[in-house]
C-alpha cells in the first residue's frame, strides 16, 4: 500500500525564543524550524488542504448524570443525547454551533456504537464518513487521535476546531466569537494548542481549572497549570487570581496536535497506525484498531504533560455550563424556568424544595 505522512510542522519559535516567551507568558511569532519525524498512512487522493473542522466529542456515558437522564421506563440516556433548554438534545445543539463554523462535510463527530439509536438520526445530515463509532470506550485521547487521523487522510494540513457535546450556553455569539479568537491563535501561531477557558462565575470545585502565565487578559496567554476538581478553598483563590474553567474545547492546526501526542503519548499513534495497517479500511477496522488501544484521557493523559506547547484563550461570561453533576444541573435550571426540562416534568420539585427527581428526555 503507498504511503503518505502526517502533516509536518513548518513554524517553531528557536529555543531561546520560545524560552522567552514562556517567561513572559504571552506567545510571539514563531520562526522556520526541523521537522518533527513523520508517521506513514494510506495514501488517498489528492485533495485541497488547510481547511477548517469541526471535531465534536459525543461518546461519553454521562455517568454522574444517570439518575436524572434516566426515562421514565428506566432506561438511562447519557446526557448528550438529552433535551434541556429547548428541543433540541446538546449533540443537535452543538452540531448546530459546528455548522456556524463549517459545512456539514467538514464536521467529524465521535460517538459510542452502543449509543446509535440515539445519535444515528440526529447525524444522519452528515456523510456517513464522518461519524466514527468507538466500539469501546477508550477515552477522549483515543477518539482525538481517531479523529486526526481521519481527517489527514482527506486533508494534510487542516486547522482543528474540538468541542465537546455535554455543555450548554445561553449567549452562543458570546462562545463563537471566542471560538474565532482561538481559530485566529491557531493560525498565529500554529506549533501552539489554543484551549478555551470559561470564566468562572461561581467557586464549583467540580470544574477543572487551567491557570495561565502572566499576560494581558485579552490576548492569548501561556499555559502555567493545570489544577483537577480543586478543593473549595483552593478553587476561591485560584479563581480570584484569573484561572478558569477547563472547556475542553480548543482549535489547533492538524500536525500540532499530532506532536503533542508524539510528546505526551509516543506510543498511541504508533500503534494506532500499525493496527490501522493491519485491519485494513472500513468502520470494522477503526473500531477494531481503536479497541486494540488503552484508555487515555486526552486532558489528564496529553494537555497535562505538554502545558509548554498550550495557549489559553477566555471565553467571557456566556452562561457556559458542562451538565456533569447534580449539582451543576440543580443550578442550571434554577436559572432557566422555562427549560424543556420543567415542560416535560411538571411534578419535578424545584431544588429549593427539595433536590431533582425525575428525568431529562431524550428527543
Amino acid at each position: 500500500m503507498e504511503r503518505q505522512h502526517l502533516p509536518q510542522s513548518r513554524h517553531r519559535a528557536p529555543r531561546s525564543t520560545a524560552s522567552a516567551l514562556q517567561s513572559s507568558g504571552e506567545p510571539g511569532v514563531g520562526a522556520p524550524a526541523s521537522r518533527p519525524a513523520p508517521r506513514a498512512l494510506p495514501r488517498v487522493p489528492a485533495r485541497p488542504s488547510g481547511d477548517e473542522w469541526v471535531v465534536l466529542l459525543a461518546g461519553g456515558d454521562g455517568r454522574r448524570l444517570l439518575p436524572h437522564t434516566t426515562t421514565t421506563d428506566g432506561e438511562p440516556v447519557p446526557k448528550q443525547f438529552c433535551r434541556f433548554r429547548d428541543e433540541r438534545t446538546l449533540l443537535r445543539a452543538s452540531l448546530d454551533r459546528a455548522r456556524c463554523l463549517v459545512p456539514s462535510e467538514r464536521i467529524v463527530v465521535l460517538v459510542r456504537e452502543a449509543h446509535r439509536r440515539w445519535w444515528e438520526g440526529e447525524l444522519a445530515g452528515l456523510p456517513a464518513g464522518n461519524v466514527i463509532a468507538q466500539a469501546e470506550d477508550r477515552g477522549t485521547g483515543v477518539a482525538m487521535l481517531q479523529a486526526l487521523v481521519e481527517i489527514h487522510c482527506r486533508d494534510s494540513d487542516p486547522l482543528l476546531v474540538v468541542m465537546p457535546s455535554d455543555a450548554d450556553v445561553d449567549e452562543e455569539d458570546v462562545l463563537l466569537r471566542a471560538l474565532g479568537a482561538a481559530r485566529r491563535a491557531a493560525r498565529d501561531f500554529p506549533s501552539e494548542v489554543t484551549l478555551l477557558g470559561a470564566e468562572p462565575t461561581c467557586i464549583d470545585p467540580g470544574y477543572d481549572l487551567v491557570v495561565p502565565a502572566t499576560g494581558r487578559r485579552h490576548r492569548p496567554r501561556r499555559v502555567a497549570a493545570f489544577v483537577d476538581e480543586p478543593l473549595l478553598t483552593v478553587a476561591s483563590r485560584l479563581t480570584g487570581a484569573g484561572a478558569l474553567w477547563n472547556s475542553l474545547f480548543f482549535a489547533c492546526r492538524g500536525w500540532a496536535l499530532y506532536e503533542l501526542f508524539e510528546e505526551a503519548r509516543p506510543e498511541l499513534g504508533a500503534a494506532y497506525l500499525r493496527s490501522l495497517a493491519r485491519s485494513g479500511d472500513g468502520p470494522a477496522a477503526l473500531q477494531q484498531a481503536a479497541a486494540a488501544l488503552p484508555t487515555v484521557s486526552f486532558s489528564r493523559d496529553v494537555l497535562r504533560r505538554s502545558t509548554g506547547r498550550l495557549l489559553l484563550v477566555r471565553i467571557p461570561p456566556c452562561g457556559w455550563t458542562e451538565m456533569g453533576t447534580t449539582a451543576r444541573l440543580a443550578s442550571w435550571l434554577a436559572r432557566h424556568r422555562d427549560a424543556i426540562f420543567w415542560r416535560d416534568h411538571p411534578a419535578l420539585r424545584p431544588p429549593a424544595e427539595g433536590g431533582l427527581g425525575g428525568a431529562a428526555l431524550p428527543a
